[in-house]
């Protein structure tokens, strides 16, 4: 576990599951969450990639172990893209593989487009091009937005409400559902409205045709949110390539944690070879 210092005084918590030798020198992994999630969403991923990988999986501030902003912090993607960059600099990570889901792939693909020399490929888990005007109608409940939304009925309640958008309730134990509630629900209602408004203002579209690193594209080819969006980000990146896992919905980060890991080392092992 790593305590990293940003500008702002708060101080973001990285946990780091590192069992190799120290001579092993593998390319380290970065994993970004989702909105409002937080780095135990990744747990079923660490156990096949930490064999032979260093991960790295940040929390962003108000999010899981890392510092609470004071009321009315407000995130930009230029200050979330920021922070990453100082988990990277001050863990001395010169370039990594980027593993996103949601809106952890848009921060990724940010960072990609403006930071290239940091990035050595993206794995991006249910990543829109940005938040649709449907998805937004859907997640304003009764309220006037989403933050909205969030702020009157918590964090918790909120996300019980708009599941079945975000995760396949058809795949998804009652376990599951809950536990992934539970995690949310730690996420307090202000950050998370906050978070929201950030992430409803992106749109990475003008900036694919500049992220050079290759990217794999995991979704379910039925997901609500996600899966309408693939094939523009598959057809505008440079070097995108897309993996739809059949009958699926939403959240299959969490549905097929074990399948997506293997993906994503074969993806490494290759871009590995061909730069090699």
């Amino acid at each position: 576990m790593a305590r990293i210092a940003l500008g702002d005084g708060l101080l973001l918590h990285c946990a780091a599951d590192d069992y190799l030798w120290p001579w092993q020198r593998a390319a380290p992994v970065l994993m970004l969450h989702g909105f409002a999630r937080n780095a135990t969403f990744w747990n079923r991923w660490v156990p096949t990639i930490a064999e032979t990988r260093r991960i790295y999986r940040p929390d962003l501030p108000g999010c899981g172990a890392s510092d609470v902003p004071a009321a009315g912090y407000r995130f930009t993607p230029d200050s979330i893209a920021a922070q990453v960059i100082a988990v990277l600099d001050a863990l001395s990570l010169a370039r990594v593989h980027w593993v996103g889901e949601s809106s952890g792939g848009l921060v990724g693909l940010l960072i990609a487009a403006s930071h290239p020399d940091r990035i050595k490929s993206l794995v991006l888990c249910n990543t829109p091009t940005r938040i649709s005007d449907a998805i937004k109608g859907t997640y304003a409940l009764d309220q006037t937005s989403t933050a909205a939304a969030i702020r009157a009925y918590g964090t918790g309640e909120w996300c019980r409400r708009t599941l079945d958008y975000r995760l396949d309730l058809e795949h998804a134990s009652a376990e599951l559902q809950e536990w992934c509630i539970t995690e949310m629900d730690k996420t307090r209602p202000d950050i998370a409205a906050a978070l929201h408004e950030c992430f409803e203002r992106v749109d990475v579209t003008p900036v694919l045709a500049d992220v050079a690193a290759p990217v794999l594209l995991l979704s379910g080819d039925k997901s609500r949110i996600a899966s309408e969006q693939q094939k523009i980000l598959a057809d505008r990146l440079p070097n995108g390539r897309l993996a739809l896992f059949s009958g699926y919905g939403h959240g299959i980060n969490l549905l097929a944690p074990e399948r997506c890991a293997h993906a994503a080392l074969d993806f490494w092992h290759e871009v590995e070879a061909t730069s090699a």
